[in-house]
């Protein structure tokens, strides 16, 4: 009923639109109203009506900006630093390298001016966010895994179900500031305990809309399952996985300049030994962005003591044999390496297969669709690649075993390694509050401030005791946990050991007496202002310690 009710006042909403849009027609004439209806059809044949809504309050945002003081100085802050002459290098190659993925893309005949739409805002929503995250978060492959299984992810398929349709034109203008209120409203609300009972209506009101917007998508799939289920959508939901693909090398590019950059600025010596060094680094590291990243995460202490080519080459070193201990990083090595071979084999096999069996003329061999005449070779040929695919489908089935297996191995050793720390991460997950309970001294202390000390005292001990064991992200993370944990007991009590021999009891009356005498207005309380951002920045660790961790947790 609540359904029938919202797409009845939508359908109301677009009749009375319609209307409108008829006594404009009598009133000004046919012929500019044919004129300006056929401009509208261009648009909307190219852009979706949610798409067009977002431009229009994006344009009204951006004026905004441009005519205000404060969009002013921003604009003229930012500009000097965004046309840089290292980002003017960076934008001629990255745009030389995106228009040759395009052109390949184009030659194959892929890609289309009808996906230029597609590709525009790929770019902007997509490719820029992800440079700006390679340059804070990239420091080995793990990031770049992560980035192609978020990609290939099943909520991929249904963000681009619920975007491929749009309500009308009126009603998207309305539904975008809307949507964005309310998600503003509950990332508020979410983080107070005053604001719970408004919580509950905007779950209600999500929930409503969420359900409206579903059954508004099923039955345009009920009613014109071709619209969804043709080429030119298959081709519309494959084109950012191909362009994120063909543009990973760009990416990690960039990383990998960022890394060096860091590294490069760190050197210390007189400039001929400078360039010695650089060139020394260069080698160490090559394209290899972990190596490279090893030299600022764990070799900080190269950067400092070497002087001169020979302190860099004898530092190098000592860092190279270190990183060839690590049991942690290079335990699945051989399990991976046997992967990748399995699967380059199997594409060069179907690359000759199709080079071999094609029947177009050689001058399409641009295209992917090879020939060739030499019948006997591409028989030889055939026969080769026939038995290197099966080869290697059989390698591959036969490395995911072994991989599995070194798996298991190493985690069964960590799990006994790591024992205490799982088990006091598990128990403070269950503890966390949707929202801290910071008037609450009791609970805080029981649930945040107790698990916190015991945390850190063991994020400690396997720092210094399994640092050979654990991956670079493994112990990078605990790490991160340990120093949260350390910011946020030592601004609730400076001393340490007074805070670990407190009881619940006495921490109430600590507490309770550090709210009084803490500076503080009419809505803030610097004490438990800074504590709540604290055990904020500590639960999300924390949740990402447990992510990082989840499945030596539930074996």
């Amino acid at each position: 009923m609540p359904i029938r009710i919202a797409f009845g006042v939508l359908d109301i909403t677009t009749n009375f639109y319609l209307n409108e849009t008829l006594l404009l027609y009598t009133c000004t004439g046919s012929n500019s109203y044919q004129k300006n209806e056929r401009e509208v059809d261009i648009i909307q044949s190219i852009f979706s009506n949610r798409e067009i809504a977002i431009g229009l309050w994006g344009l009204l945002v951006v004026i905004i900006v441009l005519f205000t003081k404060p969009g002013k100085n921003f604009i003229k802050s930012i500009l000097p630093i965004v046309f840089c002459r290292k980002f003017v290098i960076f934008y001629i190659i990255f745009l030389s390298f995106f228009v040759l993925t395009v052109y390949l893309l184009y030659l194959v005949e892929y890609w289309n001016l009808a996906l230029l739409k597609n590709t525009i805002l790929w770019v902007i929503l997509v490719e820029i966010p992800l440079f700006v995250k390679a340059i804070e978060k990239a420091k080995d492959s793990r990031f770049f895994r992560k980035l192609i299984n978020d990609n290939l992810a099943l909520i991929t398929i249904i963000q681009f179900i619920f975007g491929f349709w749009s309500f009308g034109l009126l009603t998207e203008l309305i539904l975008i500031p809307s949507a964005l209120f309310l998600g503003l409203m509950y990332a508020i609300t979410s983080k107070e305990e005053k604001y719970k009972a408004i919580k509950k209506i905007l779950d209600m009101l999500l929930l409503t809309f969420t359900c409206i917007a579903l059954f508004f998508i099923i039955r345009k799939i009920v009613r014109n399952p071709y619209d969804l289920f043709n080429s030119k959508a298959l081709k519309e939901f494959l084109l950012p996985l191909l362009l994120l693909f063909l543009n990973l090398p760009i990416v990690y590019g960039l990383a990998l300049f960022n890394m060096y950059e860091q590294i490069f600025i760190r050197l210390k010596g007189s400039s001929i030994e400078k360039r010695k060094m650089k060139k020394r680094i260069l080698l160490f590291g090559n394209f290899n962005l972990t190596k490279t990243s090893s030299i600022i995460n764990k070799g900080i202490h190269l950067l400092i003591t070497s002087l001169t080519d020979k302190d860099m080459e004898k530092n190098i070193k000592i860092l190279d044999k270190y990183l060839e201990s690590r049991v942690g990083d290079n335990y699945m090595k051989r399990a991976n390496f046997y992967k990748l071979c399995c699967i380059l084999g199997f594409i060069i096999s179907v690359f000759g297969l199709i080079i071999c069996n094609s029947d177009v003329s050689i001058k399409d061999i641009i295209t992917l669709n090879f020939a060739f005449n030499f019948a006997k070779a591409k028989e030889i040929i055939t026969y080769i690649c026939s038995i290197g695919i099966t080869l290697c489908l059989c390698l591959f089935v036969y490395s995911i075993g072994y991989s599995k297996k070194k798996y298991e191995e190493i985690s069964q050793i960590k799990k006994y390694a790591l024992q205490g720390y799982l088990y006091l991460l598990n128990r403070q997950f269950r503890h966390l509050k949707e929202v801290l309970p910071i008037d609450e001294p009791q609970e805080l202390f029981i649930q945040y401030i107790e698990p916190a000390i015991e945390l850190k005292i063991e994020c400690e001990k396997i720092i210094s005791s399994y640092d050979n064991l654990l991956s670079y992200w493994e112990l990078d993370s605990i790490k991160q946990l340990q120093l949260y944990a350390d910011i946020f007991l030592k601004d609730i009590c400076h001393d340490e050991n007074t805070l670990i021999n407190m009881g619940s009891t006495e921490y109430i009356s600590y507490h309770n007496k550090r709210i009084k005498d803490a500076p503080q207005n009419e809505k803030i309380n610097t004490f438990k202002y800074t504590i709540k951002k604290d055990a904020e920045k500590y639960a999300e660790q924390v949740n990402l310690c447990r992510d990082e961790f989840k499945n030596l947790i539930d074996k």
